[in-house]
Protein backbone atom coordinates (compact mmCIF):
# COMPACT_ATOMS: atom_id res chain seq x y z
CA UNK A 1 0.00 0.00 0.00
CA UNK A 2 1.27 3.49 -1.17
CA UNK A 3 1.70 5.91 1.78
CA UNK A 4 -1.27 8.48 1.79
CA UNK A 5 0.20 11.47 4.05
CA UNK A 6 -2.05 12.72 6.52
CA UNK A 7 -3.81 16.04 6.87
CA UNK A 8 -4.58 17.76 9.65
CA UNK A 9 -7.39 19.95 9.13
CA UNK A 10 -6.85 22.04 11.77
CA UNK A 11 -4.06 23.95 9.96
CA UNK A 12 -5.90 25.06 7.21
CA UNK A 13 -9.60 25.56 8.92
CA UNK A 14 -11.08 27.83 11.29
CA UNK A 15 -14.30 28.52 13.40
CA UNK A 16 -15.87 31.14 12.54
CA UNK A 17 -18.81 31.32 15.14
CA UNK A 18 -20.67 28.17 13.97
CA UNK A 19 -19.33 27.75 10.76
CA UNK A 20 -16.23 26.13 9.79
CA UNK A 21 -14.24 28.29 7.09
CA UNK A 22 -11.20 28.41 5.55
CA UNK A 23 -9.37 30.66 2.47
CA UNK A 24 -8.04 29.82 -1.23
CA UNK A 25 -4.97 30.94 -0.61
CA UNK A 26 -4.48 28.30 2.77
CA UNK A 27 -6.10 25.88 0.78
CA UNK A 28 -3.12 26.37 -2.02
CA UNK A 29 -0.57 26.18 0.32
CA UNK A 30 -1.85 22.92 1.89
CA UNK A 31 -2.73 20.66 -1.07
CA UNK A 32 0.49 21.97 -2.95
CA UNK A 33 -1.46 24.41 -5.94
CA UNK A 34 -1.03 27.60 -7.16
CA UNK A 35 -3.40 30.02 -6.30
CA UNK A 36 -3.86 31.91 -8.85
CA UNK A 37 -4.89 28.37 -10.82
CA UNK A 38 -7.22 27.57 -7.50
CA UNK A 39 -9.22 31.30 -8.27
CA UNK A 40 -9.83 30.07 -11.27
CA UNK A 41 -11.08 27.17 -10.26
CA UNK A 42 -13.04 28.41 -7.75
CA UNK A 43 -14.97 31.08 -10.37
CA UNK A 44 -15.78 28.37 -12.55
CA UNK A 45 -17.17 26.11 -9.73
CA UNK A 46 -18.83 29.56 -8.63
CA UNK A 47 -20.05 30.03 -12.17
CA UNK A 48 -21.72 26.62 -12.37
CA UNK A 49 -23.48 26.52 -8.43
CA UNK A 50 -27.10 27.38 -8.65
CA UNK A 51 -28.19 30.77 -6.51
CA UNK A 52 -28.97 28.78 -3.00
CA UNK A 53 -25.23 27.85 -2.77
CA UNK A 54 -23.43 30.71 -3.51
CA UNK A 55 -22.61 30.95 0.00
CA UNK A 56 -20.02 28.50 -0.46
CA UNK A 57 -17.31 31.25 -1.80
CA UNK A 58 -16.84 34.81 -0.33
CA UNK A 59 -14.78 37.25 -2.38
CA UNK A 60 -12.51 38.81 -0.12
CA UNK A 61 -8.78 40.70 -0.21
CA UNK A 62 -5.48 38.71 1.62
CA UNK A 63 -2.51 40.97 1.79
CA UNK A 64 0.62 38.87 0.70
CA UNK A 65 4.33 39.75 1.33
CA UNK A 66 6.18 41.68 -1.18
CA UNK A 67 8.50 39.37 -2.77
CA UNK A 68 11.06 42.75 -2.98
CA UNK A 69 10.61 43.28 0.46
CA UNK A 70 8.45 46.25 0.33
CA UNK A 71 5.01 47.23 1.74
CA UNK A 72 2.29 43.99 1.61
CA UNK A 73 0.28 43.49 -1.46
CA UNK A 74 -3.37 43.10 -1.46
CA UNK A 75 -4.24 39.66 -2.90
CA UNK A 76 -7.33 38.19 -4.40
CA UNK A 77 -8.63 35.21 -2.40
CA UNK A 78 -11.86 33.55 -1.54
CA UNK A 79 -13.44 32.92 1.84
CA UNK A 80 -14.92 29.03 1.41
CA UNK A 81 -17.14 27.09 3.64
CA UNK A 82 -16.98 23.83 5.01
CA UNK A 83 -19.33 22.66 2.21
CA UNK A 84 -17.23 24.68 -0.49
CA UNK A 85 -14.12 23.61 0.49
CA UNK A 86 -15.45 19.68 0.60
CA UNK A 87 -16.92 20.36 -2.89
CA UNK A 88 -13.85 21.82 -4.30
CA UNK A 89 -11.23 19.57 -3.01
CA UNK A 90 -13.55 16.51 -4.36
CA UNK A 91 -11.97 17.63 -7.71
CA UNK A 92 -8.49 17.61 -6.69
CA UNK A 93 -5.95 14.90 -7.50
CA UNK A 94 -2.73 13.78 -5.95
CA UNK A 95 -1.60 12.05 -2.11
CA UNK A 96 -3.12 14.97 -0.18
CA UNK A 97 -6.48 15.21 -2.18
CA UNK A 98 -6.87 11.18 -1.78
CA UNK A 99 -5.76 11.70 1.90
CA UNK A 100 -8.69 14.24 1.96
CA UNK A 101 -11.34 11.64 0.20
CA UNK A 102 -10.43 9.00 2.33
CA UNK A 103 -10.94 10.73 5.71
CA UNK A 104 -14.06 12.24 4.31
CA UNK A 105 -15.20 8.60 3.38
CA UNK A 106 -13.80 7.30 6.82
CA UNK A 107 -16.13 10.11 8.58
CA UNK A 108 -19.32 8.92 6.12
CA UNK A 109 -18.66 5.29 6.87
CA UNK A 110 -18.56 6.28 11.00
CA UNK A 111 -21.81 7.85 10.47
CA UNK A 112 -23.38 5.24 8.45
CA UNK A 113 -22.65 2.87 11.26
CA UNK A 114 -23.74 5.14 14.36
CA UNK A 115 -27.12 5.69 12.23
CA UNK A 116 -27.63 2.28 11.58
CA UNK A 117 -26.85 1.77 15.39
CA UNK A 118 -29.24 3.79 16.73
CA UNK A 119 -31.84 2.54 14.22
CA UNK A 120 -31.14 -1.04 15.32
CA UNK A 121 -31.99 0.60 18.92
CA UNK A 122 -35.12 2.13 18.10
CA UNK A 123 -36.61 -0.52 16.31
CA UNK A 124 -35.93 -2.79 19.20
CA UNK A 125 -37.15 0.17 21.93
CA UNK A 126 -40.48 -0.09 19.55
CA UNK A 127 -41.27 -3.85 19.10
CA UNK A 128 -40.57 -3.43 23.23
CA UNK A 129 -43.04 -0.72 23.54
CA UNK A 130 -45.45 -2.69 21.21
CA UNK A 131 -45.38 -5.24 23.07
CA UNK A 132 -46.63 -3.54 26.40
CA UNK A 133 -49.55 -2.35 24.09
CA UNK A 134 -50.51 -5.74 23.11
CA UNK A 135 -50.38 -6.67 27.15
CA UNK A 136 -51.95 -3.61 28.01
CA UNK A 137 -54.71 -4.75 25.16
CA UNK A 138 -55.01 -7.77 26.95
CA UNK A 139 -55.45 -7.14 30.48
CA UNK A 140 -58.32 -4.31 29.65
CA UNK A 141 -60.64 -7.22 28.10
CA UNK A 142 -60.05 -9.24 30.68
CA UNK A 143 -62.19 -6.94 33.83
CA UNK A 144 -63.39 -3.68 34.67
CA UNK A 145 -60.03 -2.80 36.37
CA UNK A 146 -57.79 -3.67 33.74
CA UNK A 147 -59.85 -1.61 31.50
CA UNK A 148 -59.93 1.16 33.54
CA UNK A 149 -55.80 0.70 33.32
CA UNK A 150 -55.83 0.33 29.88
CA UNK A 151 -57.91 3.42 29.24
CA UNK A 152 -54.93 5.38 31.14
CA UNK A 153 -51.87 3.49 29.33
CA UNK A 154 -53.46 3.77 26.24
CA UNK A 155 -52.73 7.69 25.43
CA UNK A 156 -49.16 7.30 27.01
CA UNK A 157 -48.37 4.03 24.70
CA UNK A 158 -49.49 5.34 21.50
CA UNK A 159 -47.67 8.88 21.89
CA UNK A 160 -44.52 6.55 23.19
CA UNK A 161 -44.68 4.85 19.71
CA UNK A 162 -45.61 7.68 17.77
CA UNK A 163 -41.97 9.27 18.73
CA UNK A 164 -40.09 6.24 18.19
CA UNK A 165 -41.37 6.36 15.09
CA UNK A 166 -40.61 9.95 14.25
CA UNK A 167 -37.06 8.91 15.75
CA UNK A 168 -36.51 6.09 12.68
CA UNK A 169 -37.83 8.33 10.05
CA UNK A 170 -35.20 11.12 9.92
CA UNK A 171 -35.62 14.44 7.88
CA UNK A 172 -32.87 14.52 6.05
CA UNK A 173 -32.44 18.67 3.73
CA UNK A 174 -32.85 18.61 0.53
CA UNK A 175 -31.43 21.82 -1.30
Amino acid sequence: MKNVPVLNFQDFIAADGDSLTTTSQQIAAVFGRRHDDLLKRIRALSASLPDDRLGYFAESVEMRSNPSGGAMIPSAAYTITRDGFTLLAMGFTGKKALAFKLAYIDAFNAMAAYSKNQHEGLRYRYMQKELECKDSEQRGSFHGRGLNQRKQEKPVLEAELAELIALAQPALPFH
